[in-house]
């Protein structure tokens, strides 16, 4: 086994005039731009080692937002390591490795930083450094990432249990303020985990330890308050989300009282973890209350409008409003959201693009420095050489060389330039391409209902289930006194907007439906507000019933949808119906209504497109007439079993092959 003098480094009592020291106080004051700038020039005159001064680069990085850099420097400084004997590399090393995995997975490649744990782990094994803090962070990230994959429960549990003991031995070593909080750091890490992949039991084992150390904490550094305060706040908040998340309301409400009785609780991060709790325990309206202070955490970290952060935060704050039905916040979030969208992605183009040319340029400094080590190589060559022939010679092999080296420099510059460029604009569309399918999947499913009602006069189901291109594909019902009002509507486009429209559809249809409108009236008003400065030309196929649930009486408006079938065994059939055109288009159309005396003990079935064009991995459609024969032989059957064997004859003809539209059902029996 190769041992080498490994342990803690200690980064106080350095002098301001030694490199070290430059690089520690821009550290200890948190001036990330001087630490980046003082590891570039330290480094490259010698004052420190390269792996020191890529490590340092790639931690101001990362705490400047810069993550692909941070990456890029962290792996330079791994593979810059030259001789395992010197325990100033093989610290740094570890730093480096320890950084690295905690930046994978937080980004989400779990595998990435798993990989790059255990390689790491096994390296200061060998080398006998498996007693400092990178050591332990490292075993605990294999935990996380062995967390993530499915049938690692008992593996993660030794690995963190591992961990876990050893910072137990550290703390028993030296009992100081820095071993206690790394020890409290990886079992916040642990908890985390534990939560975020529905570990609940062990995520409540772990709440134990971590409040067990934050009061050993507490009585040898009591003065120590806010520190104490936000631990046990987290302990609690965690402790209260394993539980909700177990069916534990009451030990549930108890800890969050315990978080809620913490100063740290008051605080906007604080108010933000309380929030995500309370979406876990769906008490909509208190969360929809905590994240109207959002703003004065994104003010206070100065959160700039990223991608992540849309997601991360204000789709959390739609998602409560949403469910605790403030119509108003919802549009204004809604709206803040998609304002805000185009500015996020603007802006990860831009900062992808500057990290990308620093990368650039470092390698250019590196490659340019190693041909003036080079130059100067053949400098002393040339002055040794005492013959005129040879000199004549080399300068001669030395043009010839130098033109070709050139070429493929350039050819190399080139290629990476263009590769570069090539990766920035895939990565920058392809963020804002998920990102637009996210907001909008979530628009989309949000505003249809998911409950119907459970009564004896008739039976209600529908079902949509949306394709990987989100388009905006809607139903809706509302019961006014003996009426049962509904709707399936088709918009076209795909995306944010299409989602947008029919948020908007859904919201003047409800409206409307109060104030007791037939739907061929409800269509022409619908049409007077959509087609109004329509610049987009957007507009949305729909078809509107109204049944009297007393008389079976049903009053329907069809605005360019697919017809309905009305079920009834063999008899069963598509309707005729009036050609109205589809909604939006054209200002200024009266709709024409029509009427069906009596659909009681007959089975009402309306869809979209996606059904009857669904295509299988030929190409080929579902069709019409398949459609029609799959209602004949189900239309004995209640809605939702109706629903359901549609769905199961669509698969089967689809054969493993990608929906190619949304698919949405909507299917009624009147007793």
């Amino acid at each position: 086994m190769l041992v080498v003098a490994c342990g803690e480094r200690k980064e106080t009592g350095l002098e301001k005039n030694t490199a070290d020291g430059l690089v520690l106080d821009a550290y200890k004051h948190k001036d990330y731009p001087l630490l980046l700038s003082l590891a570039d020039s330290l480094g490259k005159i010698g004052a420190i080692s390269e792996v020191q001064s890529h490590y340092w680069s790639g931690y101001a990085s990362d705490r400047m937002g810069k993550k692909r850099t941070a990456e890029y420097y962290w792996k330079k400084a791994e593979s810059e390591v030259e001789n395992f004997n010197n325990s100033e590399q093989v610290d740094y090393y570890a730093k480096a490795a320890s950084h690295l995995a905690n930046l994978l997975n937080l980004k989400g490649d779990y595998d990435g930083s798993l990989k790059e744990a255990i390689n790491a782990a096994e390296k200061l094994e060998v080398l006998g450094c498996d007693t400092t803090t990178d050591y332990v962070n490292l075993l605990v990230f294999i935990g996380c990432g062995q967390a993530r994959l499915p049938g690692m429960e008992e593996t993660t549990k030794k690995s963190f249990e591992r961990a876990y003991n050893k910072h137990l031995e550290r703390i028993s070593a030296s009992p100081t303020e820095s071993t206690y909080k790394g020890a409290i750091a990886g079992i916040v890490n642990m908890a985390y985990s534990c939560n975020a992949t529905h570990q609940y039991q062990q995520a409540l084992y772990w709440c134990d330890r971590y409040e067990e150390l934050v009061h050993k904490y507490e009585r040898l550094y009591s003065a120590d308050e806010d520190y104490i305060d936000k631990q046990l706040a987290r302990c609690s908040i965690y402790r209260a989300t394993a539980l909700v998340s177990l069916g534990q309301s009451q030990e549930s409400y108890l800890a969050y009282l315990d978080f809620r009785n913490t100063k740290f609780s008051k605080s906007p991060e604080g108010i933000y973890d309380a929030g995500e709790y309370l979406i876990e325990a769906k008490q909509w309206k208190d969360a929809a209350v905590c994240f109207q202070r959002l703003d004065e955490l994104v003010n206070k970290y100065r959160m700039e409008f990223s991608i992540e952060n849309l997601e991360t935060y204000y789709l959390k704050k739609y998602e409560a409003n949403l469910k605790a039905g403030r119509k108003d916040s919802v549009y204004a979030i809604s709206t803040f959201i998609c304002d805000s969208l185009s500015v996020a992605i603007d802006r990860a183009r831009a900062d992808n693009a500057a990290e990308l040319a620093t990368i650039y340029n470092t390698e250019q400094n590196e490659t340019r420095l190693a041909e003036n080590k080079a130059k100067l190589m053949r400098e002393r060559q040339i002055a040794a050489v005492v013959t005129i022939i040879l000199i004549i010679g080399f300068f001669i092999v030395y043009a010839l060389y130098k033109q070709k080296a050139a070429a493929k420099l350039h050819k190399a510059h080139n290629e990476l330039k263009a590769a570069y460029d090539q990766l920035e604009e895939t990565t920058s569309a392809k963020e804002r391409i998920e990102s637009e399918l996210r907001i909008a999947r979530h628009i989309q499913e949000s505003m249809v209902p998911n409950e119907f009602p459970q009564r004896s006069d008739f039976d209600l189901y529908a079902s949509m289930t949306a394709a990987k291109e989100v388009g905006g594909d809607l139903y809706d019902y509302l019961i006014i006194g003996d009426n049962l009002c509904f709707c399936v509507g088709d918009v076209s486009g795909k995306g944010v907007p299409a989602a947008l429209f029919m948020a908007q559809v859904i919201r003047l249809f409800r409206a409307m439906v109060k104030r007791n409108y037939t739907p061929a009236k409800l269509a022409t008003e619908l049409n007077a507000e959509l087609s109004e400065h329509n610049d987009d030309g957007m507009f949305i196929t729909m078809f509107i019933g109204m049944v009297n649930l007393r008389t079976g009486k049903l009053d329907f408006c069809n605005a360019g949808h697919n017809p309905p079938i009305l079920g009834n065994g063999n008899e069963s059939r598509f309707l005729k119906m009036e050609p109205n055109a589809p909604i939006g288009l054209w200002e200024g159309l009266k709709y024409e209504g029509e009427v069906i005396d009596d659909i009681r003990g007959h089975l009402f079935f309306v869809y979209t497109d996606g059904l009857n064009e669904a295509e299988n991995t030929k190409l080929e459609q579902f069709g019409d007439e398949q459609v029609l024969n799959v209602v004949k032989s189900a239309s004995q059957l209640n809605p939702r079993d109706m629903v359901d064997t549609m769905k199961n004859e669509v698969n089967r003809h689809r054969n493993g092959a990608d929906p190619n539209d949304d698919l949405t059902m909507l299917c009624l029996h009147v007793v």
